[in-house]
């Protein structure tokens, strides 16, 4: 988690925690369409992808949907 100007915001290591896997494989999830692009908050120079609560919902529903895909082409 990371705090900027007195708000927390969940980062790519917390998602990962949350679906139980690696932040290599959130980044891949991305990557590959699986689940959305997340917001984002800038800090100075820096722009930080953050994971609300909401979008971790979400983005679990997808990922379940994409295995249940997956698992039926098998």
């Amino acid at each position: 988690m990371i705090t900027i100007n007195g708000k927390s915001y969940k980062t790519m290591a917390d998602a990962a925690k949350h679906f139980g896997v690696s932040a290599k494989t959130v980044r891949d999830y991305i990557k590959r369409g699986i689940i959305p692009e997340p917001p984002e908050v800038r800090q100075g120079l820096r722009v930080i992808r953050y994971f609300s609560e909401d979008y971790l919902k979400k983005a679990a529903a997808e990922i379940e949907n994409h295995a249940s895909s997956a698992n039926k082409v098998k």
